[in-house]
């Protein structure tokens, strides 16, 4: 019988770092299809950019919709228009946005080192701080409710704001791009991310799974298994492969972040503590923030 009928496959893990591409695209479907299932709504991306003249983004905006429920996934103001009223406007037009698109709540969350104490003066409440979560830095989480619309804020001369219902790839990747550049002023070394692939005997992907490689810290991004093969273990070793390719790379602390639907009490029955909770965070579901050491150091 072939191994992809069997009910106790012969597995192989395979560990790429960097991360397999491909394994990463098959990943992030599974997610937003896991996603959409549990929240009865599919994400829909919106891009908020400030271009010159010449098009260029000068700051940007990236924001997530789902229906009750709005997400700030990104927000970036290039170096020499900080202080100029560009963050304030595009938190204007984000919070339109949400509005019309029928959204009572915004949320977002940023570094230590990226002013967490701006968003407060825009009506913005702390919902937890995450204590180191990389490089020493916390991670402080925020939301606002209730959401009302209001006249766009004016930009400096030479500036515009376009409003993009399907976001261009490139265009949001300017955005990443350009906070990345700004998180690297302060954090040493870039990130990397590295993937596990669980495959049986015939070649047949029963999971795999994905993480960021920050320093001495690991965050797990997806963990998959597909679901005729759940409870069969797969999940703990895929689990178990993923802390020990980050172990090798120099991590020395696991976090991960679930939804409820993401199944939280998987891993702390597997050494995980809870170090935050916010019981509400999209559309009625909780998240959990967990962590564990890993690695010789702490065996």
């Amino acid at each position: 019988m072939p191994d992809s009928l069997s009910r106790h496959p012969v597995l192989s893990f395979t560990h790429r770092h960097p991360a397999d591409g491909e394994v990463m695209g098959w990943l992030h479907g599974k997610a937003m299809a896991a996603e959409k299932a549990a929240l009865g709504v599919e994400r829909r991306p919106l891009g908020l950019f400030i271009r010159d003249t010449a098009g260029t983004i000068q700051a940007g905006a990236v924001i997530w919709l789902y229906a009750s429920d709005a997400y700030m996934h990104v927000l970036w103001v290039d170096a020499p228009w900080r202080g100029k009223g560009l963050g304030a406007a595009l938190l204007r037009a984000a919070e339109n946005a949400a509005v019309a698109a029928g959204a009572g709540r915004l949320y977002l969350s940023t570094m230590g080192f990226q002013g967490p104490d701006y968003y407060p003066r825009y009506g913005f409440t702390a919902q937890g701080v995450f204590a180191d979560f990389t490089w020493g830095h916390a991670r402080h989480y925020f939301s606002k409710a209730p959401l009302a619309t209001g006249a766009a804020l004016p930009l400096p001369p030479g500036l515009y704001l376009h409003r993009a219902e399907a976001p261009d790839a490139a265009d949001v990747q300017a955005v990443e791009n350009g906070l990345d550049a700004h998180w690297y002023l302060t954090i040493p070394d870039p990130y990397t991310e590295l993937t596990v692939e669980a495959v049986d005997g015939a070649g047949t992907r029963l999971g795999a799974a994905l993480a960021v490689v920050d320093g001495a810290y690991l965050t797990l991004v997806d963990l998959h298994v597909e679901p005729e093969w759940r409870a069969h273990g797969i999940g703990r070793q895929l689990l178990g492969e993923l802390e020990a390719a980050g172990a090798q790379a120099g991590c020395r602390w696991a976090t991960v972040m679930p939804m409820d639907y993401q199944h939280p009490e998987f891993f702390l029955r597997h050494g995980y503590e809870r170090r935050m909770r916010v019981d509400t965070y999209l559309l009625g579901q909780g998240r959990d923030w967990l962590r564990r050491a890993i690695g010789d150091d702490h065996e």
